[in-house]
């Protein structure tokens, strides 16, 4: 019971109190998922569609195994390319979709990444356009990022 206990504690959300304190509250919704939910997994990342797909044909989420909020450089480059190489087959019905940062995350505290396409019929297109986000084009295979502070689009270079 003990371990138990233990493990609920390590995936609780922590809430400060107003004088300051700490307790946990439920645990984390992204260590909860079940395995039913999962779509594949990796070594350190499980793969799940949201919770509300929010009009999208498709919205995934990658997150990591772990229960962490931050992640080192090479972490984040191995998730992004992992979530690229899914992305090009489970997003293969539209030209672009893309990787989000997680501004609006509703999960703040456990390091995920949410990708849909950019459907415009969407119910959050207004939240995308205000969110940064890397667009993949599937027919001509570049990346481009988008900034929402302006409408500009910069593709990404090729470090080689």
């Amino acid at each position: 019971m003990e371990i138990l206990e233990l493990h609920l504690e390590k995936h609780a959300v922590l809430r400060t109190n107003i004088d300051g304190g700490t307790h946990a509250a439920e645990p984390c919704p992204l260590c909860r998922i079940s395995q039913e939910e999962v779509l594949a997994e990796f070594q350190r990342w499980k793969l799940a569609r949201t919770k509300t797909m929010k009009g999208h044909r498709e919205r995934l989420m990658l997150f990591h195994k772990d229960h962490i909020k931050t992640l080192d450089e090479g972490s984040i480059g191995e998730a992004y390319l992992l979530l690229m190489k899914i992305g090009s087959k489970f997003f293969s019905y539209t030209d672009k979709w893309a990787i989000f940062e997680p501004v609006y995350a509703t999960v703040p505290d456990h390091w995920h990444r949410v990708a849909s396409d950019l459907d415009r019929n969407a119910d959050d297109d207004a939240q995308i356009l205000k969110t940064p986000r890397m667009i993949i084009d599937n027919h001509q295979g570049t990346l481009s990022r988008a900034y929402p502070d302006h409408d500009s689009v910069d593709p990404v270079e090729d470090p080689s």
